[in-house]
């Protein structure tokens, strides 16, 4: 009887431990494999992760390990990046690192790192990376497959792709905004 409730009471804590965890994935942490979702490109059907194809999700990896430490704002202003001062609602603070803006695209450099607030105590969190192409070039190919959006931005005469690898983005992991990234209205700096 002893064992039974003992097996019963682990169970339970178990169980709470991770749906305790599920809940924080999905509003304050990194997003999980399990919950990260994917657009296909041109087309309504939303793909998970687990279901895309398997180059695609090696690449999602090592952009995830490249960038992990980058969490904390202070090595990735260490290793160079800096704030550039564009803050766009549905994506956040921009920080690049000048010497990656080379031209060339490399999963595991991109040249901006994305940041939002975090609601509970304001610190900056992690969210995406950007990777930044001289609009000059032919447009980057990428990660492989059809999914990455490259925009031409002819502002800063870039081609721009963002990949919400740190935060689930309900439009899609390539998609230029991200709902659920908003800022104060009075800290936008670019439109």
């Amino acid at each position: 009887m002893k064992n039974t409730l003992f097996i019963l009471l682990s169970a339970i804590i178990i169980v709470l431990m991770i749906a305790g965890c599920e809940s924080e994935n999905s509003l304050y942490n990194p997003v999980s494999g399990e919950s990260l979702i994917v657009k296909e490109s041109n087309q309504n059907e939303d793909l998970v992760l687990g279901k895309l194809h398997g180059k695609l999700r090696t690449e999602l990896a090592r952009v995830r390990r490249a960038t992990a430490k980058y969490h904390r704002i202070e090595i990735a202003i260490a290793d160079g990046y800096a704030d550039i001062n564009v803050v766009v609602q549905g994506m956040g603070y921009h920080y690049m690192k000048v010497e990656n803006v080379d031209g060339v695209f490399d999963l595991e450099k991109p040249e901006i790192l994305v940041y939002t607030k975090n609601p509970r105590n304001g610190k900056m969190r992690l969210v995406a990376v950007e990777y930044a192409v001289p609009n000059t070039e032919p447009m980057p190919e990428g990660f492989t497959g059809n999914d990455d959006v490259w925009v031409n931005n002819s502002d800063f005469e870039l081609w721009l792709l963002h990949a919400w690898v740190w935060y689930h983005n309900p439009d899609g992991i390539f998609n230029p905004t991200n709902p659920r990234v908003e800022v104060e209205e009075d800290e936008i700096t670019y439109p």
